[in-house]
């Protein structure tokens, strides 16, 4: 596989768990929000994060994805380790 489409099996991969993430909090709690701060901004302001980022050793699955607002997205997207200390 080369870089192109290893880059649109990604994408499509962070489509699907964004979808899944959002179906479950759907299902849960009749809304979509933000899992660090739990603020419910529109839907489209909802950014898929990694808990454990891709440059460190990360992993693009279910169990390392969240859903966060832009403010959360990038304050914890370099320096993730802030994100566990908070949440």
């Amino acid at each position: 596989m080369n870089q192109q489409e290893r880059r649109k099996a990604e994408l499509s991969l962070r489509k699907k768990i964004k979808a899944e993430l959002m179906k479950q909090q759907l299902d849960a709690v009749g809304f979509i929000f933000c899992q660090s701060c739990k603020r419910k901004p529109d839907w489209r302001g909802i950014s898929l994060s990694h808990i454990i980022s891709l440059s460190r050793g990360g992993v693009t699955q279910l169990d390392n994805c969240i859903l966060e607002c832009y403010d959360c997205h990038s304050k914890f997207e370099k320096r993730p380790e802030l994100r566990i200390k908070e949440v």
